[in-house]
């Protein structure tokens, strides 16, 4: 069985990207940005950006879901641990570099990869709504999970 995976490569951007490029963002994680604020205003979610379900916008139905472009700033939590204790005993908060957000990306692309599934475009930041029938996102995911669980048991 051949399973497509939409990207929505020619899906533009949502028009609240223009309506916000304008607007200073230096220093705005995701869900601070103008155009962020507005979607989720309007009923859309950011898309869960864990490694796992970064997958999600290429099997979402595409008139539930849309995305603009990612300018959003991304950090990263550094520790230093006691070599002996292994005890956190100082940490820092740093903007990630160009280079630490090509990593992570190149990660997820070699996971997707692995199970077949490419062409995911980077710099977008997917938003989603939910399907009739559920609250958010998440009631989707955990939906999803539950009968996933059914059917392993039920094989057993």
């Amino acid at each position: 069985m051949d399973v497509g995976f939409d990207w929505g490569l020619d899906q533009p951007a949502h028009p609240a990207a223009a309506r916000a490029a304008h607007e200073d963002v230096d220093g705005s994680p995701p869900e601070q940005l103008p155009e962020v604020r507005e979607l989720t205003g309007q009923g859309w979610q950011l898309a869960p950006d864990a490694p796992g379900y970064v997958f999600l916008p290429a099997v979402w139905p595409s008139e539930l879901r849309t995305w603009v472009p990612d300018r959003a700033t991304r950090y990263e939590q550094w520790y230093e641990q006691d070599p002996k204790t292994h005890r956190v005993i100082g940490e820092q908060t740093v903007r990630c570099s160009g280079e630490s957000r090509n990593e992570t990306d190149n990660d997820h692309d070699w996971s997707l990869e692995r199970v077949g599934i490419t062409g995911r475009p980077r710099r977008r930041l997917w938003l989603l709504k939910p399907p009739p029938g559920y609250a958010s996102v998440d009631e989707v995911l955990n939906e999803v999970w539950r009968r996933a669980q059914q059917q392993a048991s039920a094989r057993r």
